[in-house]
């Protein structure tokens, strides 16, 4: 297991990026941070494949105006990475607005150089606390 200062800031950086990626709206530049077989469980408790989520970012069904999360920890085992973050999304769902404060636990798998994520999941956070 590692948490070092540089591994932190990585990973820190990349869910960072991911964020920009998912407020961008574009699914070609989220599709850069996950890998092809990736499911994500939302705070609704159901689970999205990437094509899924993907196409419903693609159609306009899902809009995000805010993903902001602030990594607490991360563990690196080989090539296999987890982290656990805390942030806000926000945005609409088929038209309907949406701010949620969540815990997101991802699971990352070195590909190459780059990390890309294999799972993702997302719970309500209560507000204001840790």
């Amino acid at each position: 297991m590692t948490e070092d200062p540089r591994t932190r800031a990585a990973f820190a950086a990349l869910l960072r990026a991911w964020g920009d990626a998912l407020v961008a709206n574009d699914p070609a530049a989220i599709d850069a941070f996950v890998d092809p077989g990736w499911v994500v469980v939302g705070t609704d408790g159901n689970a999205q494949p990437r094509d899924g989520f993907l196409a419903v970012v693609a159609s306009g069904e899902l809009v995000h105006t805010e993903m902001s999360s602030e990594l607490v920890a991360v563990s690196v085992h080989d090539d296999v990475a987890v982290t656990l973050a805390r942030g806000v999304s926000a945005g609409t769902w088929r038209g309907t607005p949406f701010r949620d404060e969540e815990w997101s636990v991802d699971t990352f798998v070195r590909r190459g150089d780059a990390w890309r994520c294999v799972h993702t999941a997302v719970v309500p956070a209560r507000s204001g606390g840790t």
